[in-house]
């Protein structure tokens, strides 16, 4: 079996979590004492790091309500090593439970953002909330984003290979939401006591129209789907296509498109029926999904051939996907696939060809 890049920056992130935040949490000091609110705090805000509210093609869980009161409650040593725990604990339960977490793959890793503002405020005291020391705090919040989005963007770029320019559309938007929610936290650390509770039906409300606001969405993407794969249609494929053209015609950027063949699928469907071999085309696209960036496009454009459309992505970039998807097509069969980038002058029609044409010059018949 072949260890995953995802799996081995997963591993890596959360042993040099784990190895920072058990020698605080063993040999820190503290005034404070584990409480009841404690226990219910950190419960709310592993809850709340799985009500994501999706945000453009990105999604910002509302933990920071719980999260900011949590650093005047509990016992400051204990937090990052009980966020971190929290976090594997209910991306684990999402995964008995069969479904995908949506959240950064490197779920642990990701809890670095506890660190910076626990240590500036043991370094300051383990002090109650006051409002005349929003400066300490608006500094806390700052070295919280800083520590979250640095391991973010090395584990995207280094891992997934995702450009810059959409990564940094994402981030500046989810944590835009954090700064937004922040002032709430405040509010409750400065009231005290169980008003982290009074929140609750306010995330819910939001969460809940999240979701509605997901079916919606999936409704209208049901008109450009593949109904046998899932992947987006021919029709898709045509106006993502425009619509990114036209932006990089009117504000620059790269395009690329890869056009991709599952090979001898003729021959598999003569041999084995025609569905299995719609079964294999199914397992295919699935595979290929799961490691796509969200802003990536997989349409299926015939019967047994793939287009991708990637946005902000050189060729290089384009061959290194086109990688990715070999590494992870099901073992049944091999794939054929060509990429192409958008010059800024040609046709985007031409563009299509050349991908066509290194795709054919690879073909297995």
């Amino acid at each position: 079996m072949v260890l995953r890049r995802p799996l081995i920056g997963t591993a890596i992130s959360a042993a040099a979590f784990f190895g920072a935040a058990i020698p605080l949490a063993v040999l820190g000091s503290t005034s404070r004492h584990v409480t009841t609110y404690d226990v219910v705090a950190l419960a709310v805000f592993v809850i709340l790091t799985r009500f994501e509210y999706q945000v453009g093609v990105g999604s910002a869980a509302l933990s920071q309500v719980a999260f900011f009161p949590l650093l005047f409650a509990a016992p400051l040593k204990f937090i990052p090593l009980a966020v971190g725990v929290g976090s594997a604990a209910a991306t684990g339960v999402l995964k008995l439970r069969g479904q995908k977490p949506t959240l950064c793959p490197n779920a642990i890793g990701t809890s670095w953002f506890t660190l910076p503002p626990v240590l500036l405020l043991m370094a300051t005291g383990e002090k109650t909330f006051s409002w005349h020391s929003w400066p300490l705090y608006a500094t806390a919040v700052v070295l919280q984003s800083v520590a979250d989005v640095v391991p973010a963007v090395i584990y995207e770029r280094v891992v997934n290979a995702t450009p810059l320019r959409p990564l940094a559309g994402v981030l500046a938007t989810v944590y835009g939401f954090d700064f937004v929610l922040t002032p709430v936290g405040m509010l409750i650390a400065a009231e005290g006591g169980w008003a982290l509770l009074a929140v609750l039906p306010f995330t819910s409300v939001l969460y809940l129209l999240s979701r509605e606001r997901s079916k919606v969405v999936r409704l209208s993407e049901l008109t450009y789907a593949d109904d046998l794969t899932g992947a987006a249609n021919r029709r898709a494929f045509d106006e993502r296509l425009a619509v990114e053209h036209a932006r990089v015609v009117r504000s620059g950027g790269e395009l690329s498109v890869c056009m991709i063949d599952v090979d001898r699928l003729k021959a598999y469907n003569d041999t084995f029926g025609h569905p299995a071999g719609d079964e294999l085309l199914r397992r295919v696209a699935a595979a290929w999904s799961a490691v796509l960036r969200p802003e990536v496009l997989l349409a299926r454009i015939g019967g047994d051939e793939f287009a991708l459309v990637l946005p902000d992505a050189s060729c290089e970039a384009a061959e290194a996907v086109i990688d990715r998807l070999r590494q992870v097509t099901p073992s049944e069969t091999t794939i054929s696939a060509g990429a192409a980038c958008w010059d800024g002058q040609e046709p985007i029609a031409d563009v299509i060809g050349q991908g066509q044409d290194v795709r054919n010059n690879t073909m297995l018949y």
